[in-house]
């Protein structure tokens, strides 16, 4: 994984205890993330989203 990858799926790890105007302001940020490894990927923003969130989960259900 990237370190942009370690940064946005270990922000998503964080989302449950999370409020619902901090969940806003992490989703922002992520969107941001997204878009900048748009730029260097040919995936749209929400695949990358989609994919976050996928190893988010994997990580919570190991653990």
């Amino acid at each position: 994984m990237e370190e942009i990858d370690v940064l946005a799926v270990g922000l998503l790890l964080t989302a449950p205890m999370m409020s619902d105007y901090e969940m806003r302001c992490i989703l922002s940020k992520l969107k941001k993330i997204a878009k900048k490894k748009k730029m260097t990927k040919y995936k749209n923003i929400n695949e990358i989203l989609d994919e976050w969130a996928n190893r988010a989960y994997q990580l919570s259900m190991k653990y």
